[in-house]
């Protein structure tokens, strides 16, 4: 009874066989994929969209990635679920392989012999090879040959006839060592990192002819650095603003800008690369102390900060300027008196002269020298003062004696004397005070009826407004006679009249 139950069975497979083989081979319809895309060494999840059979149980369902060209190999997918519009696939796409372009889908619906598959051509693609990251992703301009990793996928080892993946350093091929599909080593020689700026990496598997979407790598300039300054100090104070500061270095850019203690030097001039100058102002020197000099380079702010800083020495003046008055003395004068100044600064230097002499000159004036005018009458103070660069102060200090008054004389009484014996003439020198405080004298007697001298007696020097006495023995005959007083003060100045008075002699 059993075989018959075989026998029964066979015969209805065949008949089924012979009268419906589309029910044992089902015949799919493929409208699309969703995502269409992958990248060498992931995972990726698909919809296929279409027309398929779901009903029959063992039916046995396969999608494949065809590629479209030779020379590549398909893969295939695991099936997850399949419904009467859609088959959801799972592609573990390797990270090696062997074609990389377009794939065409390929499903397959079969019971006992495959072959009813239906393919759609070019709907699915895995990218070439991906850049994901540099190691490092930039140096400063001017740094040694560099050892760079490239970090991705789809990277390719090369082979016994074809070459692998390749790095490209800005469309060039340099040196390029296959560690991974996911990584690569290439050697960027030093000449390719002159510059500041950027420069594009790229990956390409030689033998497929795909590269990868390029990578920026930067060139950072270098970082400026400070060797020297001229002057390594200035006078604190110092308000002639004619020092500029040189800062010798390495690395400027042009906009680089020198910073003193972290403030900013906006009027820096760039010479060259090693070379930039600045002005220092009065507020930046204005107390003593010391100074940070330091560089950045553009782009201001944040700017590239020198690598190191050097110290500007900010000293304070320890001495006054000197003063110097020339054409004074102690003497007594009746014209005007011409001064010259001069001064001297051992540090920061003379930066002005000025005088003054009340009233004629009440305030400072600015001057190198100054003629004492004969307007003002007895003892001119003329003082003088010298500012240096940091505005210390030296002074000094001439008198000039201006006298122009003629002395009066008097002679105060007249004296009647023996012949032989002696006689004392009283007489008296005058002027205001103040002015010259003594007199040359010369009292002459002379005969009355004949006018002639028979006396002369010099007083080199008599005090003003004192009375005086000048004694004579009177040896000459007896008669009428009369002496006269003459005088001449320090400053030349003669008496405006002779005074005279009478004299006899018994």
């Amino acid at each position: 009874m059993k075989s018959k139950f075989v026998i029964l069975v066979l015969l209805a497979l065949a008949a089924a066989l012979a009268v419906a083989p589309a029910a044992l081979a089902a015949t799919p319809t493929v409208t699309g994929i969703s995502p269409s895309s992958g990248q060498g060494g992931a995972t990726v999840s698909c919809q296929v969209n279409g027309t398929f059979d779901a009903t029959t149980a063992f039916l046995v369902t396969t999608v494949k990635l065809v590629p479209q060209a030779l020379g590549g190999s398909s893969i295939t997918g695991t099936v997850n679920t399949v419904t009467a519009t859609r088959i959801d696939v799972t592609f573990a796409l390797p990270a090696t392989i062997d074609y990389e372009g377009l794939y065409g889908v390929n499903v397959d619906q079969w019971l006992f012999i495959p072959g009813a598959g239906v393919t759609l051509p070019a709907v699915f693609s895995i990218s070439p090879p991906a850049i994901s990251s540099l190691e490092p992703a930039s140096v400063a301009a001017g740094s040694p040959e560099l050892s760079l990793t490239v970090n991705g996928n789809n990277f390719r080892a090369p082979g016994f006839l074809y070459l692998g993946s390749s790095v490209r350093w800005n469309g060039a091929e340099v040196a390029t060592t296959y560690n991974s599909a996911t990584q690569l080593t290439a050697v960027i020689p030093a000449a390719k990192l002159t510059t500041a700026g950027t420069a594009s990496v790229t990956v390409m598997n030689v033998a497929a002819g795909t590269t990868s979407a390029p990578v920026t790598f930067t060139i950072s300039a270098a970082a400026p650095a400070v060797s020297s300054l001229s002057p390594t100090s200035v006078w604190a104070g110092y308000v002639r603003n004619d020092v500029t500061l040189t800062v010798n270095g390495s690395n400027f850019l042009s906009g680089a800008h020198v910073f003193l203690s972290g403030g900013e030097k906006t009027a820096t001039t760039f010479v060259n690369a090693t070379q930039l100058t600045t002005p220092l102002v009065a507020a930046d020197i204005a107390m003593p102390g010391t100074l940070t000099v330091s560089v950045k380079n553009p782009p201001i702010p944040p700017g590239t900060p020198s690598a190191g800083a050097l110290p500007l020495q900010v000293v304070a003046e320890t001495t006054d300027p000197t003063v110097t008055i020339a054409g004074s003395d102690s003497s007594w004068h009746n014209t005007a008196v011409p001064l010259t100044f001069s001064a001297a600064d051992a540090q920061s230097g003379v930066q002005k002269v000025q005088y003054q002499s009340p009233p004629t000159v009440p305030v400072w004036t600015d001057g190198a020298g100054y003629t004492v005018p004969v307007t003002t009458q007895g003892p001119v103070v003329v003082t003088v003062q010298a500012l240096d660069w940091c505005n210390r102060v030296g002074t000094s200090s001439a008198t000039v004696n201006i006298d122009t008054t003629k002395p009066a004389t008097d002679a105060l009484k007249s004296v009647t004397v023996k012949r032989n014996k002696i006689a004392s003439l009283k007489y008296r020198i005058s002027e205001p005070t103040n002015l010259s405080p003594s007199a040359a004298v010369v009292i002459t007697i002379k005969a009355k009826k004949s006018g002639r001298t028979v006396k002369t007696i010099n007083v080199p020097s008599v005090p003003m407004n004192t009375m005086q006495t000048a004694k004579v023995k009177a040896t000459f005959a007896k008669g009428s006679y009369k002496w006269f007083v003459a005088a001449t003060d320090l400053a030349g100045n003669q008496q405006a009249n002779i005074d005279s008075a009478a004299l006899t002699v018994k």
